[in-house]
């Protein structure tokens, strides 16, 4: 199976760094301006203010406002957006390849130029705040914020991404050019794009319009090392189901049993045909939604297994999931599903390619995380060497017992779930 592409990186004298992958028989470009400047870097009055000021960048620069900036873009058939994570920043447009110049404009535009109307912050407050209101209303996601925060303690890494109503309400135009002029450096910023991209063309753009300040904070942040304290966290609500998610830390980016963990994720819960979700939904009927993930940071990383069910249920659906953990450990898994699995993530992973902004993501994280350029060929070599001792010893070293965290929202008590 074959994957022909074009890479290019080039690095500004200034410090930015531009990558590209030329993707044949496409017409579109995803372009992406990547920063770190995600959650861990923020401090704890601060909370929510990266992503308090990817709001704020669209709502008017010296040259735009709001309308006019969507306009430049949507006028044209483009897409433009962004979003806030727990280590980056990412405003991204996908536009058609002749119109590279105005997304490249556009872009730069918000990112240097926002004027941060002391009115349009004002507003701009009511509708994060309702953000978080819908999250507290959303009894998963709420699982899932609970959750993020008890596997990290009192580490940033566990506080809200969205901040907390407290925080929101304290933002004003000094905090947000100060977190800009904290965090958005040319030694931290990364002009990524995929697609009917010409290198050389994007460089020209940038190198004329992009300059950010420079220091030399790089990307530093606190450690993850902190041990938590509570293992399980219950919500009583009114909800009809209860939300469960039960995991714990995981692996950071560059650990050589990546591929691994991928391979053991898909077969605990990555599809209709994992383990969770034939015997708790397919088999038992107990439960609509059961599924696992893995995130992997600088230098720590989470899984979760997520389900929800009835809360008479519950307690056995916790203990059929605990159930699937241990079988990983005490038997390899076969080599019947060793290779169907392999096979499952290697197909998803071709599949992602057709697409430019998934090509974008992919090349984003492996130049900021990795500082390099893995390609597909590589990554089907790491899926491909992983053995089903590799999964038993990593099984093993994760789900350990003593450190399984549990947190659950809805109409049950902390007398009803236990670990």
């Amino acid at each position: 199976m074959g994957y022909s592409t074009i890479y290019n990186k080039t690095v500004l004298p200034n410090g930015i760094r531009i990558i590209t992958e030329y993707l044949p028989g496409v017409r579109s470009i995803s372009l992406g301006v990547w920063i770190w400047s995600g959650t861990r870097f923020e401090q704890e009055n601060q909370c929510g203010i990266a992503h308090f000021l990817e709001h704020m960048v669209f709502k008017g620069t010296k040259s735009r406002n709001s309308f006019q900036i969507a306009q430049s873009i949507e006028s044209l058939g483009g897409y433009i957006n962004a979003f806030t994570g727990k280590e980056l920043n990412c405003y991204f447009v996908r536009t058609l390849d002749e119109h590279l110049p105005v997304a490249v404009d556009v872009l730069g535009d918000i990112l240097m130029a926002s004027v941060f109307d002391p009115i349009e912050i004002e507003k701009e407050k009511g509708v994060v705040i309702e953000e978080i209101h819908g999250l507290e209303d959303n009894p998963a996601d709420l699982a899932n914020e609970f959750f993020s925060s008890l596997v990290w303690d009192a580490h940033p890494l566990g506080r809200p991404i969205l901040g907390t109503t407290s925080t929101v309400e304290s933002f004003n135009q000094k905090s947000l050019y100060h977190h800009l002029q904290n965090r958005y450096h040319n030694n931290q910023i990364y002009i990524v794009a995929a697609g009917q991209v010409d290198h050389s063309e994007l460089v020209d753009l940038v190198s004329r319009q992009y300059d950010f300040p420079v220091k030399n904070n790089g990307v530093s942040a606190i450690s993850s090392s902190a041990e938590n304290r509570n293992r399980i966290q219950i919500k009583t609500t009114d909800h009809a189901q209860v939300q469960m998610c039960l995991g714990g830390i995981g692996l950071p980016y560059h650990d050589s049993r990546k591929y691994a963990m991928y391979i053991l994720n898909t077969a605990l819960g990555g599809g209709m045909t994992s383990r969770l979700f034939q015997k708790i939904r397919e088999e038992a009927g107990l439960a609509y939604a059961v599924y696992s993930d893995v995130d992997f940071c600088i230098d720590t990383g989470l899984y979760c297994i997520n389900a929800g069910a009835d809360p008479h249920d519950i307690s056995r659906v916790l203990e059929m999931i605990q159930n699937e953990c241990n079988l990983f450990i005490s038997d390899p898994v076969s080599d019947q599903e060793l290779r169907d699995t392999k096979s499952q993530l290697i197909g998803s992973l071709y599949l992602s390619l057709e697409g430019t902004t998934n090509v974008m993501n992919r090349l984003a994280r492996m130049e900021m995380y990795g500082d390099n350029y893995i390609t597909v060929e590589e990554i089907v070599s790491g899926l491909e060497k992983v053995t089903a001792k590799d999964i038993q010893s990593l099984a093993e070293f994760i789900f350990i017992p003593e450190k399984l965290i549990l947190t659950a929202v809805g109409p049950i008590t902390a007398d009803d779930l236990s670990l």
